[in-house]
């Protein structure tokens, strides 16, 4: 990586089967996820850095999360795909995306009104993405199925986990969920209070992901039963990224299978 000095794991894992275990919340037929096109696979490499510098920590300066982020989207960039992103903040990343996908239906849920923000393909909705009934109102509103959702809201980890088994459903066959800022599990780190990280540190988004990694089975505290098999099932495989500078910057990207 030309960025600082970066770990860099990439691990597929087959989701075990699950029997009698009922999906959490109804969601569209499943919908194989959009075919990569001629275009995008000549489209330049590092595009999206460039997109993101100045506009979100998401970038090469700052996170950079982008570089690994184009190695999976990158061909899907000139595909009429949708991307919900949790946390919205000044609407850096919602710009970054919209240019970086010309032809994505851009959808955007913050705590606060950001509907000044919207376009003709930029959306936005007001939720805290902790409330399973405030996330239900979102997706009546814009039902999925999405290409790729991406968690970069409040990072606390009943906010991350919450989300994921709750949405997780809504991610297309073949589509990305992405749960940004895992490093908020490590207190040493970001010992911020609005993390929510318990003192014997059994409840972290980080340790829930490694538990996965260990015996290809999701366990937390706050998803509900029906949504942890959900994943235990669907989830085809588990990117988890390290990069090391001042502090350690972690992100998640999980895949969903795709229709067989």
């Amino acid at each position: 990586m030309r960025n600082g000095k970066a770990f860099f794991v990439g691990l597929c894992l087959a989701a075990f089967a699950a029997t009698g275990c009922r999906r959490p919340t109804p969601s569209p037929a499943p919908v194989p996820a959009a075919e990569p096109s001629a275009a995008a696979s000549s489209a330049p490499f590092g595009d999206l850095d460039r997109l993101a510098i100045g506009r979100t920590d998401k970038a090469p300066e700052m996170h950079g999360f982008t570089e690994i982020y184009e190695r999976f989207f990158l061909p899907l960039r000139n595909e009429p795909i949708r991307i919900l992103e949790i946390g919205i903040d000044q609407g850096g990343s919602m710009r970054m995306w919209s240019d970086y996908f010309p032809k994505a239906e851009i959808f955007g849920i913050d705590i606060e009104d950001r509907s000044s923000m919207e376009t003709d393909r930029v959306f936005t909705f007001v939720a805290d993405q902790a409330k399973r009934e405030q996330l239900g109102a979102f997706l009546a509103k814009h039902p999925g199925p999405f290409d790729i959702v991406l968690d970069d809201g409040g990072h606390s980890m009943e906010q991350q986990q919450v989300s994921l088994g709750f949405l997780f459903p809504h991610v297309r066959p073949g589509g990305y969920y992405v749960v940004e800022d895992v490093h908020t599990s490590l207190p040493d780190a970001y010992p911020s209070k609005d993390f929510a990280v318990s003192a014997d540190r059994s409840n972290t988004t980080l340790l829930m992901l490694e538990r996965f990694v260990r015996t290809g089975r999701f366990e937390s505290r706050y998803m509900t039963p029906e949504e942890a098999d959900f994943l235990n099932r669907e989830v085809e495989l588990s990117n988890l990224f390290h990069r090391h500078r001042a502090a350690p910057n972690v992100t998640c990207i999980l895949q969903r299978k795709a229709t067989r």
